[in-house]
C-alpha cells in the first residue's frame, strides 16, 4: 500500500480490487483509513469485481459511522466509474465522489442488465427483508439464462435460488445489521466467471455463537469451517443454512469464500480430488466487521 500523504491525508491504493485475496491488502490498513484518511485515490485501479466492490462499500459505511463524515474517492478511471455507476454503487451514498460521470458515458442498462443483479440492500428486519429477497429471486429467475449462460440448467437455477435465499436470510437472522447482495457474470481472459456476493458489517459469525456454550472450537476459522460442514446454528439446535449452501457449491464444483471478523475459510471444490485438501483456513487477519461471502463458478 502506498505512502499516505500527510498534507492531504490521501491514500493512493494499488490495483487490489480483483478478488477477495488481494483485497486483504486494503483491509490490512483499515484502521489507518478510518483514523487518518480523508480521501482515497483510484487512479491505479484497473479492475474491480463484486466481492471487492461490496467490501469497499462496507468500508465506507464503517468510516461514515466512525467519523460522522464520508470518505472521498477521487481520480476514478472512466471504466471503473462506469462499472460502479452501473452496479448502483454510487446510489448507496456511502462515499463522497466529487467527480461526476458524464451522462453520455453511462453504460446502457439494456446492454448489460442480463448478466448482473445490481447492488441490493438486504434489511435487518424480517418482514422487509423477506420482501426484498422475494424481489431478488424473481429478478434472478428472469435473468438466469444470461447469468448462468455457461452453466445453464433448471436444476442449477433452483440451486442458486436456495443459495441466495439462505444467505440473505442469515442477515436478518444473525448479523443485527443490514447487508448487501450483488451478482455478476463476466469474462476474465479466457475464463467465464459467475460471482455471487452477500456481505454485511454486523456482529460476525463468532459473536453470533456467544450463547451457544455447547459449541466448542479452537479458532475463529475453525468455527466458520464447522458452520460450513455441519448442521449447526447460532439460533437453534440444528441449522442447515450455510451447511446447505456449502453442499450446493461443492455439488457445482465451485468456490466459496467466507470472511468474518479476523478469520476466513476458502473451499476450492473445483480443484478437489480424492484425498486432496480443499478447505483452507486463515486466522489472525485484520479485523473487519461482519461477514462477507463470495461464491464463484468458473469455466
Amino acid at each position: 500500500m502506498d505512502r499516505v500523504k500527510e498534507e492531504s491525508r490521501k491514500l493512493i491504493i494499488r490495483n487490489r480490487l480483483r478478488d477477495p485475496y488481494s483485497f486483504e491488502d486494503i483491509l490490512g490498513i483499515k484502521d489507518i483509513i478510518i483514523e487518518r484518511i480523508k480521501e482515497i485515490d483510484f487512479s491505479r485501479v484497473t479492475f474491480i469485481e463484486p466481492y471487492s466492490m461490496l467490501s469497499l462499500l462496507l468500508l465506507g459505511r464503517i468510516f461514515l459511522r466512525s467519523r460522522g463524515e464520508k470518505l472521498r474517492i477521487i481520480n476514478i478511471p472512466v471504466n471503473i466509474h462506469q462499472y460502479l455507476a452501473r452496479m448502483d454503487f454510487l446510489k448507496t451514498g456511502m462515499y463522497d465522489i466529487p467527480e461526476r460521470l458524464n451522462e453520455r458515458l453511462f453504460l446502457k442498462r439494456s446492454a448489460f442488465s442480463s448478466r448482473v443483479i445490481e447492488i441490493t440492500e438486504i434489511p435487518n428486519k424480517e418482514v422487509e427483508s423477506i420482501k426484498v429477497i422475494s424481489e431478488i429471486i424473481e429478478l434472478f429467475r428472469k435473468r438466469a439464462r444470461h447469468i448462468l449462460k455457461y452453466w445453464m440448467s433448471d436444476v442449477i437455477i433452483d440451486l442458486f435460488v436456495t443459495v441466495i435465499s439462505e444467505l440473505c436470510q442469515n442477515i436478518f437472522e444473525h448479523s443485527l445489521d443490514s447487508g448487501f447482495l450483488a451478482i455478476q457474470t463476466y469474462s476474465l481472459g479466457r475464463e467465464n466467471i459467475l460471482r455471487v456476493v452477500i456481505s454485511d458489517s454486523g456482529i460476525g459469525i463468532e459473536k453470533s455463537f456467544d450463547e451457544r456454550s455447547d459449541i466448542k472450537y479452537d479458532s475463529s476459522a475453525k468455527l466458520i469451517e464447522m458452520v460450513l460442514t455441519t448442521p449447526i446454528s447460532s439460533k437453534r439446535k440444528f441449522g442447515y443454512g450455510l451447511c446447505q449452501v456449502n453442499a450446493i457449491v461443492e455439488k457445482l464444483k465451485g468456490t466459496i469464500f467466507i470472511r468474518s471478523g479476523n478469520a476466513s475459510v476458502t473451499g476450492l471444490y473445483h480443484k478437489k480430488t480424492k484425498g486432496s485438501a480443499y478447505m483452507f483456513l486463515k486466522n489472525n487477519l485484520s479485523y473487519f466487521e461482519g461477514t462477507q461471502i463470495s461464491i464463484t463458478l468458473s469455466g
